[in-house]
């Protein structure tokens, strides 16, 4: 077994802190929003509604809990299976993330595009957890598919999202994508800190967009 020197040996000290901030940052931070989500919005929601949340919630959470065990564990041996959960959480999260909008939208055109949506996460899931062999780019190009398709959403979302929560989702979009750009760019010192960054401010954009459309009456 690998000490963390020869582990973490490609990053700084400063790296690692700055990578294991945004880490802890968005752990704790998912389960505060999810437990704020719980706390607001428990007296004037349905069943369906109230799960459709809770989905949210745990995937929100998971998805940062795994990051957290691979990026920051100074272990080598469970880190090639923790990088497995890692990179599955974020089919997840993605999905997740649709779930409580299309609850929002309430169409049968939406819930369409969130069944493809889940079992396009299903497979990416499952190719990562017992199929991945390389990381390679395929599963990028299918987190950004995966995240685009909610351009089909954005109209339907208007008349039920204060405007700006749907401000937020597109914000948040674009900020994923960009987000990309770092987290192809290996050679940039801070890197992997700045992807995970975008991906918080990213989060934070979608999560202040959901609890505004559970809040506004919408779901």
């Amino acid at each position: 077994m690998q000490n963390i020197h020869s582990v973490f040996q490609n990053y700084t000290v400063s790296e690692r802190v700055a990578d294991g901030t945004m880490h802890i940052l968005g752990v704790f931070g998912a389960i505060l929003g999810a437990v704020f989500l719980a706390i607001w919005n428990v007296e004037h929601l349905s069943g369906g509604q109230t799960a459709s949340l809770v989905i949210y919630s745990i995937a929100m959470i998971a998805t940062f809990s795994a990051s957290a065990l691979y990026n920051m564990s100074p272990w080598e041996r469970p880190r090639a299976v923790f990088r497995r959960l890692d990179h599955a959480a974020i089919y997840l999260k993605i999905a997740g993330t649709y779930t409580p909008l299309v609850v929002l939208i309430g169409s049968l055109s939406s819930y369409l595009v969130l069944a493809i949506v889940w079992g396009l996460a299903a497979f990416g899931v499952i190719r990562k957890l017992f199929f991945w062999r390389t990381s390679g780019k395929s599963g990028t190009i299918l987190y950004l598919i995966m995240g685009w398709l909610s351009v089909i959403l954005i109209w339907p979302l208007v008349p039920v999202l204060p405007i700006a929560a749907t401000a937020l989702i597109v914000g948040g979009g674009l900020t994923y994508t960009i987000g990309v750009i770092f987290y192809v760019w290996k050679a940039l010192k801070f890197s992997r800190a700045i992807w995970h960054g975008f991906v918080l401010v990213a989060s934070v954009c979608f999560y202040i967009a959901i609890a505004l459309g559970t809040h506004s009456g919408g779901i």
